[in-house]
């Protein structure tokens, strides 16, 4: 059902984004002074409007991709230490084990 939903959401708005992005071909420059209209200091080379939203829409993925993984640094790290301790527990255990039984134990090497 998700994935229905999902589709029905998304595919409508890639579709329209698409068309969007094929109307606004036209070059066009991005002014970054403020106070100058007509002969700017600050001024990006005329490139299509399409090429610039793709642009910074891309840009923008990138960054909240980044700023997530950079937040989860915490979480990737306790899950780590998680798994070395795991390890060691398991390691304890065929330990105990191999002592219990009397045989030799089975040390798995880390990986």
């Amino acid at each position: 059902m998700k994935k229905l939903l999902g589709r029905l959401i998304w595919v409508p708005l890639g579709f329209a984004f698409v068309v969007f992005l094929a109307a606004n071909r036209q070059p066009v420059s991005i002014s970054l002074d403020p106070v100058s209209t007509d002969n700017p200091v600050i001024q990006t080379p005329a490139i299509w409007l399409w090429f610039w939203l793709t642009l910074f829409l891309l840009i923008g993925f990138f960054l909240g991709v980044f700023a997530m993984w950079v937040s989860g640094r915490d979480r990737r790290l306790k899950a780590q230490e998680d798994r070395r301790a795991l390890k060691e527990l398991e390691r304890e255990n065929q330990i105990l084990a191999a002592r219990s039984t009397g045989e030799a134990p089975l040390i798995v090497a880390e990986g």
